[in-house]
């Protein structure tokens, strides 16, 4: 037995001699002691950078905003240790044959990865929307394909070889068949989920193969559709010359008709009596499944990345607290379900807001600014990672104060010259003095995009305005400043610098735009109309504050809240 032992280990210690000869660089194991599964279990709450540097057209693409540390800080300050940032690589290539990707587009990678790591988070980058490769899981395009995503991975894994074990790479994402024009999201056939199977092996040979840190980097992998179901049956464990540096991801949006389309509004048995309900899963569906993956995967020493999860915002007008609270409910039971297992969950969020289908805003991302937009997300997040929520200090949205005397209301469409355009006399301004607020109410109503404009009154320049700490010149787009959706209200405070609000006072203002319905017009002069103070919550038989957004807290800090129909101002 002893014999055949010792020659097992030479026998290993040759095979890692051979394979290590075969790398790029040698291997440096130096800082990458992390198995897959302890660097997994460190995730306490995972955030999904989405919809940004994985857009079609580039970061801005898809309508969100160029990320900024600042915004990186906020995600760590809510209790957020860990970030996903999915990449899309393509449509960034300086050489498609040999698929070099522009030393611009790196190290733009690169920019927001060290913001992450300055902050001790752990980061996921992975490939993300590269249509050639997640839907055509063929035979007919293997070989390609193959050469194509090695290639790939070879000039991302050497970018970054040297970077230590807190960064782990994801080889694809969510690899759907496109049959006849339709995607096949259901149960592979033996076709797909080879090819999927193949595309791991070849991802994790070509980083291994890069050699330096990335001999040991934790490495992620994926079945077919990233769902857990099927890949519990197609998915086969590739070969790796190192163990234990392997972890399965899954994404779960599970049951769909509740998490993703909103078509029912309760979830879970805790909300069995409240009304329509998802019928097919909850509690113990969710547990269930997830010991499923623990048996399947976890107790053959892989990791589990659940590399996307989340809920839609959704509601009913009659019953919008319970239902936000249900929310609130399954995000916790599915971190806590997670945490428990040792998974590594990250939250999808893209900045999207409102009431409808795949509204998963979680943060506003706005000029470079962040906050939370969906407090309700949030707390079950931070409940189930056993994390202390931070009640919000200010409302998201346009900030500032939403107080002045009432120019105009209404609720007209503008829509260019085909819609309101409202001119505000000179002396409206002047008699508020220099510190002027122009405060706007509306509601977003488009159906291809959205924009206020602003001109001086004789319609021949236009002026500069800042909302939130930043300046705009002539007009903005509510989506981009406020994160918010098609359907939702807003209020935009805007101020004028003292160059500005000189020739405003001699031309007056028009406010002109498209796809907003404009609803009140305000001029304040940065007064808060505050119409009591207190020191500390008041003791009452009324539990709710809300914020100035409409959310509601039992909990509140500091700042301004309604309570008991008053405005009040909480003090530190």
């Amino acid at each position: 037995m002893r014999k055949r032992l010792l020659s097992t280990v030479c026998t290993l210690l040759f095979i890692l001699a051979i394979n290590a000869q075969n790398t790029d660089v040698a291997p440096d194991n130096t800082g990458m002691s992390l198995s897959a599964q302890e660097w997994d279990k460190k995730v306490v709450m995972g955030w999904n950078l989405g919809n940004s540097l994985e857009s079609a057209g580039g970061e801005t693409g898809w309508g969100n905003p160029a990320t900024t540390q600042a915004m990186i800080k906020f995600v760590k300050s809510q209790g957020f240790n860990a970030i996903r940032i999915p990449v899309r690589w393509t449509e960034q290539l300086s050489d498609k044959t040999n698929m070099v990707v522009k030393d611009a587009w790196l190290n733009r990678v690169k920019e927001i990865v060290d913001w992450c790591l300055a902050e001790d988070m752990y980061v996921i980058i992975n490939t993300h929307h590269e249509a050639w490769l997640d839907r055509n899981p063929f035979y007919g395009q293997q070989k390609e394909n193959n050469r194509k995503l090695a290639a790939l991975w070879k000039c991302i894994a050497t970018f970054f070889r040297n970077y230590d074990q807190r960064l782990a790479f994801a080889g694809t994402n969510e690899t759907v068949a496109l049959v006849n024009g339709q995607e096949q999201w259901g149960t592979p056939n033996a076709e797909w989920q080879a090819v999927q199977n193949s595309y791991n092996q070849t991802f994790i040979d070509a980083v291994r193969a890069t050699g330096g840190k990335n001999y040991y980097r934790h490495l992620v992998v994926q079945t077919y559709a990233c769902n857990g179901s099927s890949g519990l049956k197609g998915f086969t464990i590739p070969k790796d010359v190192v163990e234990g540096r392997l972890s399965v991801e899954f994404h779960d949006y599970d049951p769909y008709d509740y998490a993703g389309s909103g078509t029912y509004y309760y979830w879970g048995k805790k909300y069995k009596n409240m009304g329509k309900k998802t019928a097919y899963d909850d509690e113990t569906t969710m547990k269930n499944y997830f010991d499923r993956i623990v048996n399947s995967w976890w107790k053959k020493g892989l990791g589990v990345v659940l590399g996307e999860y989340g809920a839609t915002c959704h509601y009913t007008t009659d019953d919008k607290d319970t239902q936000m609270e249900n929310l609130q409910y399954y995000y916790n039971c599915m971190v806590s379900a997670a945490r428990q297992r040792g998974f590594a969950a990250f939250a999808w969020d893209n900045n999207a807001f409102g009431n409808g289908t795949e509204k998963f805003g979680i943060f506003r991302r706005s000029g470079g600014n962040m906050s939370v937009g969906n407090n309700y997300s949030l707390k079950g997040i931070c409940e189930g990672a056993g994390v202390e929520f931070k009640e919000p200090e200010t409302p998201s949205g346009g900030g500032g104060s939403a107080e002045g005397t009432l120019f105009w209301e209404g609720n007209d469409l503008m829509d260019w010259g085909n819609g309101l355009q409202l001119p505000i006399p000179a002396s409206e301004f002047e008699a508020q003095g220099k510190d002027v607020q122009l405060i706007l109410q509306y509601t977003l109503d488009y159906s291809d995009y959205d924009m206020i404009q602003l001109f001086y009154g004789d319609w021949k320049e236009n002026p500069s305005f800042i909302i939130n700490g930043t300046t705009y010149e002539k007009e903005f787009t509510p989506n981009n400043v406020h994160g918010m959706g098609n359907g939702e209200s807003c209020t935009s405070v805007l101020t004028f610098d003292e160059s500005t609000y000189n020739s405003i006072i001699q031309k007056g203002i028009v406010i002109q735009g498209h796809g907003v319905r404009l609803n009140k017009v305000l001029l304040g002069n940065g007064t808060t109309g505050i119409q009591s103070i207190n020191v500390q919550p008041s003791k009452t038989n009324n539990p709710y504050y809300y914020l100035m957004d409409g959310r509601r807290t039992t909990s509140p800090t500091h700042g301004l809240y309604i309570h008991n129909g008053q405005k009040i101002m909480i003090g530190k």
